[in-house]
């Protein structure tokens, strides 16, 4: 796997995978890192060139004490698009990260060439949201050791192969002293979890404003995105279609080749 260069946006830490045009924006779920779309990236192999920000709150980035509405997730992807790019850039965002990619192509529909949503839409079910809540706000503060670490991720997700989870041992945690803790912040996670909630229905009711392309991908045994839901979301969007994989809510982990696949294949319609 090619290890990507780094980049630092004021106060954002941005991956960069390089490969051809066009300039493609992998923003992650809360929780979760940059680096979480590594084996989506290693089955891209260059074919799109790939920048993948810890949002802020997350990973190596800046985790300032308040700051986590949307627009504050919109200004800061705004930055690297303008630090970074030289062009109008597909953007591809996970559950969280398709929510602020969702409120940037409404805010500023000129800097966004098309849209991959992943898992994530107007109506989060109650199973998939109780469990983001209860995975960012009811973890553990550290471990004692890298065993009990990775303990706690095979129990809360299970069903990942060895190498998902020596990602997640990666990226997830850092060592301070003896123990392992949470690289993301629980503080800011609390707060985007609220803020999410606070902005939301205002966000999807203009959903159908949105012109560009959009690909809607849906894990079919996700908690968090129905079936019902997603084809309403087709219905909505002039310029949409639906995938289903047979994935559950983090599809870039269980069908990383499958969904860079389909992402190309919608990229190919584009040009």
């Amino acid at each position: 796997m090619s290890v990507p260069r780094t980049h630092q946006v004021g106060p954002t830490t941005v991956w960069e995978w390089p490969g051809r045009p066009p300039d493609t924006l992998l923003l992650h779920g809360i929780g979760n890192y940059g680096r979480y779309w590594d084996f989506f990236a290693e089955t891209i192999a260059g074919r799109l060139r790939l920048l993948a920000p810890d949002a802020r709150g997350h990973g190596d980035s800046d985790k300032p004490a308040r700051g986590y509405a949307p627009q504050n997730f919109v200004g800061d992807v705004l930055a690297i698009i303008d630090a970074l790019t030289s062009e109008r850039p597909l953007v591809v965002g996970h559950s969280m990260g398709g929510f602020h990619a969702t409120a940037l192509t409404l805010a500023r529909p000129d800097r966004v060439r098309a849209l991959v949503l992943v898992d994530v839409g107007p109506r989060i079910e109650e199973a998939g949201d109780s469990r983001a809540r209860r995975l960012s706000l009811g973890r553990p503060e550290r471990f004692a050791d890298d065993a009990s670490a990775l303990a706690y991720l095979r129990e809360t997700s299970p069903g990942y192969n060895d190498a998902v989870y020596a990602n997640r041992m990666r990226w997830v945690f850092m060592r301070e002293g003896d123990t392992l803790v949470w690289r993301s912040s629980k503080t800011a996670l609390a707060k985007i979890l609220d803020e999410s909630r606070m902005h939301a229905s205002e966000v999807w009711a203009r959903l159908g404003e949105i012109r560009c392309p959009v690909l809607v991908v849906r894990g079919t045994r996700s908690p968090s995105l129905s079936e019902a839901t997603a084809r309403g979301m087709i219905v909505s969007l002039p310029h949409a279609r639906l995938v289903e994989l047979d994935a559950g809510h983090n599809v870039a982990l269980d069908r990383p080749r499958e969904l860079a696949e389909e992402v190309m294949r919608f990229v190919s319609e584009l040009r």
